[in-house]
């Protein structure tokens, strides 16, 4: 699952926070799962506007929590994180900038970032992605 979020929704309120409200939500019902449609373990990669996290090739929680951070921008959870580790999860190729792949972050935007059709995104995942038979349109 690939998560594309700009670090800033609707009236500069924060896409990246420390706690869901349905986390809280169903520790106040007493729930045993918080309802949301997907849950972070599921997703691989997280793209904004600052750079692109790949999840998948962290090696533990700690190493998740600073590669989300390190996309986070100047959200809270963005200032929170540690920047040696961010910079040795971008070593590791974990968490790439827009310079890192040759792109002017000034020229960086939906249009370089965006896939056109799932025929783009199995292509770019170099096959990894195997999409549903009903979404093969090409």
């Amino acid at each position: 699952m690939v998560q594309i979020l700009e670090t800033f929704g609707e009236k500069m309120k924060p896409n990246f926070v420390e706690t869901l409200d349905s986390v809280e939500l169903a520790e106040r019902l007493h729930f045993d799962l918080a309802p949301v449609m997907i849950y972070g373990e599921d997703v691989t990669h997280i793209v904004t506007e600052e750079g692109i996290a790949t999840l998948l090739l962290c090696r533990g929680p700690a190493e998740r929590e600073q590669a989300i951070r390190g996309v986070a921008g100047f959200t809270e959870v963005g200032r929170g994180r540690n920047r040696e580790a961010g910079e040795a999860l971008r070593q590791r190729r974990i968490i790439r900038r827009p310079e890192d792949l040759g792109i002017n972050p000034l020229d960086a935007s939906r249009h370089l970032l965006a896939a056109r059709s799932i025929k783009d995104l199995v292509s770019w995942s170099g096959g990894l992605y195997e999409p549903p038979s009903k979404f093969r349109n090409w």
